[in-house]
């Protein structure tokens, strides 16, 4: 299951898009040519060229709910 998918700029790191459950918006997971015409193909943060990420840029994480109590806090 796929619990989140996040687009980040190479250069910075910050965050372009997020995609977090299925119905989140009306258009679904955008592809990374998408993402990169939201932004004019620049990060708005750093101003670095956006690129088609590469196999080795793509990371998979497994997301961890730990639980204090009433407080519940996720870490990825």
């Amino acid at each position: 299951m796929i619990s989140m998918i996040m687009y980040q700029c190479k250069g910075c790191g910050s965050e372009l898009f997020k995609f977090e459950r299925v119905g989140q918006d009306f258009y679904g997971v955008r592809t990374p040519t998408e993402i990169m015409g939201m932004y004019s193909n620049k990060c708005p943060k750093c101003g670095k060229q956006l690129e088609i990420p590469s196999i080795s840029d793509i990371l998979l994480r497994q997301r961890v709910r730990v639980g204090f109590g009433s407080l519940n806090v996720r870490a990825m």
